[in-house]
């Protein structure tokens, strides 16, 4: 209906955008790559209206987060009373009153786990698990080191940071769920053999996975910002103008770059402006959240009530 044509031209609008963006040289595969990546986004519709609703209220905005009230997360008390009572976003004791979680858990985290719930269930419908699964709970992973290194900038807050972790393996998941089983089997040899997710994609899906986590973003409401730190993360735009707005897409930036380069045990590689952006910056503050990715690592994302 009215949504899905929304959604339909929120992701012909980014497309046109980031083909705009994308450098002379880089044209024509541009266009090609983020038609892909839009087509399968719209075809994946990866959040349905109220929680899109969620997300926009509260974190459409650059540099704001909106607080939701309890008329918003109806039909959502489930997920909400689970992550009140989750001992690193909520309280670690059980919560089954809506107001009391939504005064616990902040606004932003709460439209963060909506959106991650409802990825993680329309992948649960789609074939081929055995090979996404273990994708799918490297995403939760990078999630749970987003919402650390989102914790000190307060404007950007934990919820985004959330989402960008998420990001880095979401896309990927989509296209492997989305495609044959053949692209899927050799998807799942080429990155045992180590081979670079964008190569992964492009190679057999005709698309970087982290354009699909871009559209996605944009699906799920996040704004534009999102969309723009995610496809410089991939390095298919050129590096943003200086302005005022561009603020957040740095922050976006630094949150995808600190995420993955934590995961990936390559914390010394972290440019010192991305922990900036992020308000990461002295030393121990950086040791520290190094030394905790690599706890979160060991012990898994603990966070199977959001799969």
């Amino acid at each position: 209906g009215d949504f899905a044509n929304q959604i339909r031209s929120t992701l012909e609008e980014t497309e046109r955008e980031m083909v705009g963006n994308a450098r002379s040289d880089q044209n024509g595969l541009s266009v090609k790559t983020w038609q892909v990546a839009r087509e399968i986004t719209t075809q994946f519709r990866p959040v349905p209206w109220f929680i899109w609703r969620i997300c926009n209220y509260s974190l459409g905005t650059s540099g704001e987060i909106h607080d939701i009230n309890d008329g918003m997360v109806f039909g959502l008390r489930r997920l909400i009373y689970a992550a009140a009572s989750d001992p690193y976003l909520g309280a670690g004791e059980k919560v089954n009153d809506v107001r009391k979680a939504i005064k616990i858990v902040p606004s932003d985290v709460i439209a963060a786990v909506s959106v991650i719930h409802a990825v993680c269930r329309r992948l649960a419908s789609s074939q081929f698990e055995r090979i996404w699964r273990p994708i799918l709970d490297d995403a939760l992973l990078r999630a749970r080191i987003g919402w650390m290194a989102g914790a000190l900038c307060e404007e950007f807050g934990e919820g985004r940071s959330m989402l960008a972790g998420f990001s880095g393996r979401t896309g990927l998941a989509i296209l492997i769920a989305s495609g044959e089983l053949e692209q899927a089997r050799s998807s799942l040899e080429m990155l045992a053999a180590g081979t670079r997710i964008e190569e992964v994609g492009m190679e057999l899906y005709g698309c970087d996975p982290l354009q699909v986590s871009a559209m996605v973003l944009m699906a799920a409401g996040c704004g534009r910002d999102a969309a723009y730190g995610a496809a410089r993360f991939a390095s298919i735009n050129d590096p943003v103008v200086e302005t005022a707005e561009s603020l957040d897409q740095k922050r976006w930036l630094a949150s995808f770059t600190i995420c993955e380069y934590l995961r990936t045990g390559r914390a010394e590689e972290i440019a010192e402006e991305h922990w900036n952006a992020l308000k990461f910056d002295q030393q121990e503050l950086r040791d520290e959240i190094t030394k905790q990715a690599k706890l979160v690592a060991r012990r898994g994302h603990e966070w199977n009530w959001l799969i």
